[in-house]
Parts: C-alpha cells; structure tokens; sequence
C-alpha cells in the first residue's frame, strides 16, 4: 500500500464498547500472515484485495464521529498496513488529538522495527502483541491469550489497566440488512 489507501474487512463506525475504554470507533485490515488456529476473524486472514478505502475519507469519518473516544485497529494484520495506518492516524489526531489508540498485532513489539511500524506507535496508546494461542484464550481481558502482551506506550489508558488485563470480557452483536456481527473478544470455549 502507498500510505494512500486501505485494504479493510470491516469497520464499526458507529462505536463499540467491547474493544476498548469508552465508545470506539473499530477498524479491522484485510490481510494476516499468521495461521492462528481458533482466529475470531479468520476471513480476515486472506492477503486479497477487500474493501479499498482511502485514508483521506476514512479519517473524515473517524473526525466527524463526535461521540468516539478512541479507536481500535485490529485485523487481519494492522502492520501489514503500516505505512497506511501511519497516513491515516496522523490525519485523525492532527483533528481530534484527544482520541486514544489501540492497536492488535500479531508481531511483537520488539519486532516492529520498520519506519513505518515506529510511526504507528507513536501514535498508539495500547499496543496488544503475539499471536493468538487458543490453548491460552483464559476468558479475561482485552487480549485473546494469556501470551499476548499489553504495552501502554502512553498513559492515556493507564486508568484502566486493570481492567484491561483482567478485566471481563464483552461480546457485541450488531444487526444488519444482510448479517449480524459479533463484535469483542471471545471467552474461553471451554469453562467447564
């Protein structure tokens, strides 16, 4: 991508409480290199062109949102879109500086050298990194495994950190003319 344009599976613009502190404007990227197992988007995994967006209109949308306060970008694979990402937050916090970020990846953090990837953090406030393990899906906070990682880049969401590592987990269903969407992060499959 050229830093122009967007490759999305899906975007909640009218906000979501499941994925995050506050009402949240979600952006899910088309594209994952990693074959999690128990993905919760597995549709998102295929590198192929999905809905194409520029970043110009989509951060007018997320400007003209006044009732979000923050945004959640997960996938697919966000940082395959890095240089994207990076136009596109730049763009939206030049407007509205006072909206969080959280970010999904399945890299580490240590291994998001790009310029592009450092770029993005600057502008993140909650990175959550590793892959998805299912076996490590313990039903409780923001994170989908107990391996993944939440690096507070900033202390924007330090007031919910408990919250976010431990806290309980929520699952939105939004209903439209042709489907219904379930929005969060899945609970463990198997409590009993």
């Amino acid at each position: 991508m050229n830093g122009e344009i967007l490759n999305l599976l899906d975007i909640e613009r009218h906000g979501t409480r499941a994925l995050g502190p506050g009402l949240r404007y979600a952006i899910w990227t088309q594209g994952c290199p990693f074959n999690c197992p128990g993905c919760v988007t597995p549709e998102g995994r295929p590198i192929v062109a999905a809905k194409i967006i520029d970043t110009t209109t989509l951060a007018n949308d997320i400007i003209g949102n006044k009732n979000i306060s923050g945004v959640t970008i997960s996938g697919g694979e966000p940082f395959l879109q890095a240089a994207s990402i990076a136009v596109l937050l730049e763009k939206v916090q030049l407007s509205r500086p006072e909206l969080n970020v959280i970010i999904f990846t399945g890299f580490r953090k240590e291994d998001l050298q790009s310029e592009e990837a450092l770029s993005v953090l600057k502008m993140t406030d909650l990175l959550i990194d590793g892959q998805y393990i299912e076996s490590k899906n313990d039903g409780v906070g923001l994170r989908g495994s107990s391996n993944q990682r939440l690096h507070f880049l900033t202390n924007r969401l330090l007031p919910y950190k408990e919250d976010l590592q431990s806290g309980k987990r929520q699952i939105e269903l939004t209903l439209n003319i042709n489907s219904t969407d379930a929005i969060g992060i899945p609970l463990k499959q198997n409590l009993l």
